[in-house]
Parts: C-alpha cells; structure tokens; sequence
C-alpha cells in the first residue's frame, strides 16, 4: 500500500498571522531578532567603554619581588607597609626603555619601606633606613646589564618615600632612590 500523501507545507506569502494584532509571527520574530541585536551590540559597547576603568581596579603581580597574585586597588592613604603602583617610566626612565617596559600599563608593585623624616642612606653595597638592617644592592641585574645607583643619605621631605619589594633582587628604589609621592599611581591590597 502506496503512504499516504504528506500535505504541502505552507507557503511563504502565506504567514501565519497573530490572533490579536494582525501582524505575522514571522515579522515579529524578525522585531524581535533585531531588538535583541540591538539590545547585545549596545551592551557590548558599554562593556568596552567601561573595560579600561575595570582593568585599573585590579593588577596581577607575576613577578617574586612581592608576593604574587591579584591585588585590587583600594582608597587607603600611603603608608608605610602599603603595596602601591609606579609607573616604570616615571621612576626608571632609561631602565624602563632599555627593556622595552615605558608602556602606560608598565607598572612595578612594591611596599613604602620610608617616608617623610625617615633617614635613608646609600652607600656601597647597602642601604639602610633609620641606621637598621643593610638591604643589598647588587652591581648587575640578572641580564647581566649594570643597574643604576644613588649615593649619599638624606632624610626624606614630605612629598618622598623610598619603594622596597620584599626580596634581594627586586629592581626597586635602591637602584632609583626615593620618589616623590605623585609618582604612585595606586594602593593595592592583595587578594
């Protein structure tokens, strides 16, 4: 026995329409379509406006010089102990673009060891805060490249303070010196 004939699908002049506004369901389904289109373009818009300013409330650390991880940028005053940013070029210029590393976003992350009316000396080999523990400096960088030195001790003006990281060979103020106050550009804490 031959199957039964299969009825011809609709044709496409032929929409269905909706029961009470008269329009097709095909058309509304395209509204619909666009609408939510629309509605994805201008959020992914907003996101990437909104992307840079998000980005600056959080950094990673891959580096040992402090312990690595996330930090999120926080509203606390600059003290000592407290993890803050500088830019590489602010603080480092020619070290910076020797290593390719003056780029906005090229940041190191280190504690405030001293600030204002603390006593820091250079000298050698070593520098000390207040007359307390040596913190070495080493003549080379592990490149091979010679790392930059200041020499002298100061007590430190208002607007100073003198950035540390938390281990020997940290590229950090002991090759620098101190900096002044507006060249931090965060206060992080870790996550």
């Amino acid at each position: 026995m031959a199957p039964a004939p299969r009825p011809a699908p609709y044709p496409r002049a032929c929409a269905v329409q909706h029961p009470r506004r008269g329009r097709s369901l095909s058309s509304m389904r395209t509204r619909r379509l666009g609408l939510a289109l629309a509605s994805a373009g201008a959020l992914f818009g907003l996101a990437a406006l909104a992307w840079p300013a998000a980005q600056e409330q959080f950094v990673y650390n891959h580096t040992p010089s402090v312990p690595v991880g996330f930090y999120v940028r926080t509203d606390a005053r600059i003290e000592r102990g407290a993890f803050v940013t500088v830019r590489a070029r602010d603080v480092a210029p020619l070290a910076a673009a020797a290593r390719d590393f003056a780029g906005l976003r090229n940041r190191f992350i280190k504690r405030v060891a001293a600030m204002q009316g603390d006593e820091v000396c250079a000298e050698g080999d070593h520098i000390t805060i207040n007359n307390g523990p040596a913190f070495v400096r080493r003549t080379h960088d592990s490149a091979g490249a010679p790392l930059a030195r200041w020499h002298g001790c100061r007590i430190l003006a208002a607007h100073e303070i003198l950035l540390l990281g938390d281990t020997e060979d940290s590229f950090d103020g002991r090759y620098w010196g101190p900096v002044h106050q507006r060249t931090i550009e965060g206060v992080w804490r870790p996550l």
